[in-house]
């Protein structure tokens, strides 16, 4: 067997040596293989070594470690999948791509998965809770590790799945209340409360919820806070328009029938997230009402948009990128054989914070 050459372990591969490790990667893959025939080790050897597994002199684990950088050697997933038992992937499904509230949560978690040597399959429902179960069993055909899912709709059924077939599952915000899975929300009745005392300590007495009855749990609770909030300060809680959905769309949709009946005119909007309010705040511009003098609006979420609306929007920031890491720490302690399992789901509420800017 060929020595290496004792100044390749710290420094980079020299020619002629260089020039054969250029035809290793012109030519194929790196395998452990070539990894052996240029350090002078048998492939079992470099294969204990890469794990950092196996009796031998730390020269010759250096020797062989040196070697595969140089090379550029990235572990085959597959391969690693044969001896682990695992695919090192993760669902991740979301309602749609369009709103921003998905995207910062899947930064999130992408982010907590690369750190621990683990991919992402993603895929979107269209908001349709057939599509959400379609998703889910094209996800357990590909032998994914675990799954999370954003803003579900079909809560109790992922527990159902789980106990079936041991992949475990962790939702974030799902919209059908479930008490059987494990799941990370933000506290989105404290959440709206923070933003009406906000609004009654501004001086604004008509304030009106702008919801979004598709969206299910997140829908009930902020209107829940929003409704005993007013109902505790002795105030009407009749002004309300229901957008279905929290798009721009039901933003202007909610806001058009409110500014429709002159007898219901509120000079506050609580929205029931950022998009709805910016669909809002256009149909308020459209009528040439004044964004806060006449009529405050406030959002949810905090998106990035949020900032840089017109006026900036007063909102409740939720922790979206803790959110999503959170839920994959905690998918990734459900996976670990090592880990002892709960007991019971592991149901998680954090805090948000208000933001306020000046449409209100």
């Amino acid at each position: 067997m060929r020595k290496f050459p004792q100044s390749v372990v710290y420094s980079s591969l020299s020619t002629p040596l260089a020039n054969q490790a250029d035809q290793f990667m012109i030519k194929k893959r790196v395998s452990i293989k070539d990894i052996a025939e240029l350090a002078g080790v048998s492939h079992p050897t470099v294969s204990r070594a890469l794990r950092g597994q196996g009796r031998m002199s730390d020269e010759t684990r250096a020797r062989i470690v040196a070697v595969a950088d140089e090379l550029g050697y990235t572990p085959s997933l597959m391969a690693r999948g044969l001896v682990t038992q695992r695919s090192y992937c993760i669902g991740l499904i979301v309602p749609t791509f369009v709103n921003p509230f998905n995207s910062a949560v899947a930064q999130g978690i992408e982010s907590e998965a690369r750190q621990k040597g683990y991919s992402l399959f993603l895929a979107s429902t269209d908001i349709e809770a057939q599509r959400e179960l379609e998703v889910m069993r094209s996800f357990l055909g590909r032998q994914v590790d675990g799954i999370i899912v954003v803003s579900g709709h079909v809560g109790d059924e992922y527990a159902k799945v789980s106990i079936e077939t041991g992949v475990p599952v962790v939702l974030i915000n799902v919209n059908t209340p479930s008490s059987k899975a494990h799941a990370i929300y933000h506290d989105d009745v404290a959440g709206a409360r923070k933003l009406v005392e906000y609004l009654l300590d501004q001086g604004r007495r008509r304030i009106a919820y702008l919801g979004a009855s598709a969206e299910g749990r997140s829908h009930i609770e902020r209107r829940k806070a929003w409704f005993e909030t007013l109902l505790e300060a002795g105030l009407s809680t009749k002004l309300e328009g229901d957008g279905l959905s929290g798009t721009i769309d039901g933003g202007k949709l909610a806001c058009t029938t409110l500014l429709n009946d002159s007898s219901s005119r509120p000079d506050a909007m609580v929205c029931f997230n950022d998009v709805m309010a910016v669909g809002a705040m256009s149909i308020l511009r459209q009528e040439k009402v004044a964004i806060p003098i006449d009529v405050a609006v406030t959002g949810f979420d905090d998106i990035e948009m949020a900032s840089v609306t017109e006026p900036p929007l007063t909102t409740i920031r939720q922790p979206l990128l803790d959110m999503g890491t959170e839920a994959m720490s905690l998918l990734l302690d459900l996976m670990d054989p090592e880990t002892p399992a709960p007991e019971s789901p592991v149901i998680k509420y954090m805090p948000g914070e208000l933001i306020v800017r000046e449409s209100a």
